[in-house]
């Protein structure tokens, strides 16, 4: 054989080749049905793996919140659960902290700091991946002072840093900066976190 003809002949083995290489498709380029037998056996599992399947939409979960409770001259803050459709939401749990105290936990002598018409107005990270979290809420919140005012703080804090990877906490009032207070009244420069708020510790 000449190098032409050699050449010739290996293109002609190859054309014939590629369809039955997996490509699917015939010399004519039109797509052809592929046999059950030639498919990957993961494709005709009857019983594909369930790890992905979406929770019930109605479904929801405990969560804890903290409320407040006084005995004596004492104040502090005592842990509740709420129930919440996504238990990572910081929104979810501190619209469930807004929500007033149910009567059993009036009962129980357990109440809010926090004025019945505050509403929360947003939460974002301050960094992707990072544990601090921006808390914006109405200006209701002001509607206490001083030492109410600081347990107000002391609620949303522990609260949200029940969600694992936030830490600290920063807070806005209708979008603007706010500075918290401690549990001695002072203003906090920065982010604030649960040991601001260590003599409202629960009871161990």
């Amino acid at each position: 054989m000449t190098r032409r003809i050699r050449l010739v002949a290996m293109v002609a083995l190859l054309g014939l080749a590629m369809p039955a290489g997996g490509c699917g498709l015939s010399a004519d380029g039109e797509p052809q049905v592929i046999a059950a037998q030639d498919l990957p056996a993961d494709l005709l599992d009857p019983n594909p793996p369930t790890s992905t399947t979406l929770l019930d939409p109605g479904a929801t979960a405990a969560v804890t919140v903290f409320l407040v409770v006084r005995e004596g001259d004492t104040t502090r803050l005592t842990p509740v659960e709420r129930e919440v459709g996504d238990p990572t939401s910081p929104g979810e749990r501190i619209r469930a902290l807004l929500a007033p105290p149910s009567t059993q936990e009036q009962e129980e002598g357990l109440i809010s700091s926090i004025p019945s018409d505050t509403v929360l107005l947003d939460t974002s990270r301050a960094d992707p991946g990072g544990d601090e979290l921006i808390v914006n809420l109405s200006g209701a919140l002001f509607d206490v002072q001083g030492k109410e005012l600081a347990n107000a703080f002391a609620q949303i804090v522990w609260t949200v840093t029940e969600i694992p990877g936030v830490r600290q906490v920063r807070f806005k009032v209708d979008g603007q900066a706010q500075r918290a207070i401690n549990d001695e009244g002072v203003e906090q420069p920065g982010a604030v976190t649960r040991s601001d708020y260590g003599s409202l510790a629960p009871a161990p």
